[in-house]
């Protein structure tokens, strides 16, 4: 990918540090571009004002917050209760060594798959409510999400 720029002509080649500094040059721009920049951001070669907040907020736009989590180890839900605003995306994620569903008691607000040790699911909440869960694999696993307005 990278053309030895010491055929490029003989000035080049007596001066080592232009050599250097061009192949970084080359590849940080190529970083930059696959990335959207964000490879810059992430190392901190932006920071303060102009880091992705400043940008963010330059653009009308306000920085992304996570979506809580729900852990699944050790046969449990944690926290065992989650309250969140409507329109929350929420996260499960199995840490356990044991495989698992999300499953609303209902059955039909929503049903994941079987989860494998790392797998997550995520379910969007547009309602508000209380909404009970279990494991369908160990049901003796439960929990519930607070949904409110």
């Amino acid at each position: 990918m990278l053309e030895d720029i010491s055929s490029q002509g003989e000035n080049v080649a007596r001066h080592p540090e232009t050599m250097r500094l061009t192949r970084r040059a080359v590849a940080g721009g190529a970083i930059a571009v696959m990335c959207g920049g964000a490879a810059l951001w992430a190392s901190g070669a932006f920071s303060g004002p102009a880091g992705p907040s400043a940008a963010a907020a330059q653009m009308g736009a306000s920085p992304a917050t996570p979506s809580p989590q729900v852990n699944i180890a050790h046969l449990a839900f944690t926290p065992q209760m989650l309250t969140v605003p409507v329109g929350t995306e929420v996260v499960w994620m199995n840490q356990d060594g044991t495989p698992h569903t999300v499953t609303s008691d209902d059955k039909t607000t929503f049903a994941s798959s079987l989860l494998g040790n790392g797998d997550t699911f995520s379910h969007r909440f547009d309602e508000p409510g209380i909404i009970h869960y279990h494991c369908s694999v160990h049901p003796f696993m439960t929990a519930q999400v607070v949904v409110q307005p």
